[in-house]
C-alpha cells in the first residue's frame, strides 16, 4: 500500500521513518517537488497534504486523503472528489489550544492596549492617558461563540477563565460544557450577536455559512462589540464588516483568515485602524506536526483494520 505524503511547512516527512517501521506492509513516498507529483500520486492508495482538481483526477488508486488542516472547504470543492467514494479527514482538533490562544491575544490586543502601544512605540511616545483611558476589562463581559466544536470549547474554557459570561450557538445538538452559560442551536444567533460584547466565529466554511454574518447580522451587534473571525475567509462579509468599522458602529475586530488569502496589497482593510489582521497564522503551534500525524498514525491503524468511520472522517455533502 503506497502513502504519499507531499510538501507542507509542518515536517510531516519527518515521521516517515517511525512510521515505516511501526508500518512494514506500507510504501511511504515523500514528494516535495510538485511537478513529480502528477506521477507518484497515480498509484497511490493514502494522499496527506494538499490536492487540487488537476490531482485528484490523475489519483486512480486512491482510497483516502488525510487533510493536514482543520478546514476542509478546499476539498470539497473539488466536485469530483466531493462526490467520490474517496474518504476525506481533517486534522480537527490539533488547532483548538493555539487558535484559543490567538484569540485571546486578539482581545487582548485592543482591551489592554497593546495595540495602541506598539503603535505608539514606533512614534516614539509616551501616550499614557490616550491608552490607559481606554483599557477595559473582561470580567463580567459577554463572549459569543458561533460553533462549539473543539475550537470554540477551548476558547470557550480560556473565556471562563477570564470571569466571561460565554453564550454560544452551534449547528449541531452538543453537550454544554460547564464553562457556558448558555448553548443553542443556530436559531439562537441573533440573541447571541445582539447580547456579546465580544463575537467569534469558528464555524467550518460551507454552503450554508458563507456570508453568514454580514451586514444584516453586524447591525445587530452592540457598537461597543469586536468581532473575531479564526475559521475560514468568507464566512464574515469584509466589505460590511469594513464599512461598520469606519462608520464606528462596531468597536473593533480581527481577521485571521480572509477571501481572498493573501489579501491583496491595495484592500482598503489593511489601513483600517481598529482591524488587526493577521495572516491566517494564528493555528501555528511547535506540536502541530505531532498532533496531525497522531490523528493519521490512529486512523492508518483504523484504515488497515477495516476500523470505520476514521477520526475526523468527513460527511462530504455536508461540508463537515
Amino acid at each position: 500500500m503506497k502513502i504519499l505524503i507531499t510538501s507542507n511547512p509542518m515536517g510531516l516527512e519527518k515521521s516517515i521513518p517511525e512510521l515505516a517501521k511501526k508500518y512494514p506492509q506500507c510504501e511511504f513516498v515523500y514528494c516535495p517537488k510538485s511537478e513529480n507529483l502528477a506521477e507518484q500520486i497515480k498509484d497511490a492508495d493514502i494522499f496527506m497534504g494538499w490536492i487540487s482538481k488537476d490531482l485528484f483526477l490523475k489519483a486512480d488508486k486512491l482510497k483516502w486523503i488525510q487533510s493536514p488542516s482543520t478546514g476542509i472547504d478546499s476539498y470539497i470543492s473539488i466536485k469530483e472528489l466531493a462526490n467520490s467514494d474517496v474518504i476525506l479527514t481533517s486534522a480537527r482538533g490539533t488547532h483548538a489550544s493555539c487558535l484559543a490562544e490567538s484569540t485571546m491575544g486578539m482581545i487582548l490586543a485592543f482591551t489592554r492596549g497593546i495595540r495602541h502601544s506598539i503603535q505608539r512605540q514606533l512614534e516614539h511616545k509616551w501616550s499614557v492617558s490616550e491608552i490607559r483611558n481606554k483599557m477595559v476589562e473582561l470580567t463580567d463581559s459577554t463572549m459569543g461563540i458561533i460553533g462549539l466544536g473543539k475550537i470554540g470549547c477551548a476558547i470557550a474554557k480560556r473565556a471562563y477563565a477570564f470571569d466571561m459570561n460565554v453564550i454560544a450557538v452551534d449547528v449541531q445538538a452538543v453537550e454544554k460544557p460547564d464553562c457556558v452559560c448558555e448553548l443553542c442551536g443556530m436559531e439562537g444567533l441573533d440573541s447571541l450577536l445582539k447580547k456579546s460584547d465580544y463575537i467569534v466565529v469558528t464555524v467550518p466554511k460551507t454552503q450554508g455559512t458563507i456570508s453568514l454574518i454580514g451586514e444584516k447580522e453586524i447591525a445587530m451587534m452592540k457598537p461597543t462589540a469586536m468581532l473575531i473571525g479564526i475559521s475560514r475567509g468568507g464566512i464574515i462579509d469584509q466589505n460590511a464588516l469594513a464599512k461598520a468599522l469606519k462608520e464606528n458602529r462596531l468597536a473593533c475586530a480581527a481577521l485571521d483568515v480572509m477571501e481572498p488569502e493573501p489579501l491583496p496589497p491595495d484592500s482598503d482593510l489593511w489601513d483600517i485602524e481598529n482591524l488587526l489582521i493577521t495572516p491566517h497564522i494564528a493555528g501555528g503551534t511547535q506540536f502541530e506536526s505531532k498532533y496531525i500525524i497522531e490523528i493519521f498514525d490512529e486512523n492508518l491503524k483504523k484504515f488497515l483494520n477495516n476500523e470505520f468511520p476514521l477520526r475526523n472522517q468527513i460527511d462530504k455533502q455536508r461540508g463537515y
